[in-house]
């Protein structure tokens, strides 16, 4: 009896130890919608690679990416916005916007506007 009641106890604590490291894991994106309207994507590229293969030129693009902070600075003739705790970079300058530090499933293209998405 008291082996059975042991062992509950320790799968209960283990479900619910691994429960608050999964929710833990989600939290740390920041819960934050990084919404890019109006991209054009031939000036688009995504380390270092053009992305391209769109039935549009333009497009919205949301970005999912911890985003507690964000850092803007100016680099030369660049502005660069860095996305802590990601460190995630979006880079906009004349020759176009590059993403770094951003994995493609983060990445979603959207018709819509987050206005209209409600």
């Amino acid at each position: 009896m008291k082996t059975t009641l042991v062992t509950r106890i320790v799968l209960l604590s283990l479900f619910i130890v691994g429960l608050a490291a999964s929710l833990g894991c989600g939290s740390n994106r920041g819960g934050v919608e990084i919404w890019l309207e109006g991209v054009s994507m031939g000036t688009m590229s995504m380390d270092g690679k053009p992305i391209s293969g769109l039935p549009s030129q333009k497009t919205n693009l949301l970005l999912k990416v911890g985003a507690r902070k964000i850092y803007v600075s100016s680099e030369g003739n660049k502005t660069v916005m860095r996305l802590l705790p990601s460190e995630a970079k979006i880079i906009i300058g004349p020759e176009g916007m590059s993403l770094e530090g951003v994995q493609p499933d983060q990445v979603e293209i959207k018709w819509e506007t987050p206005e209209t998405k409600k």
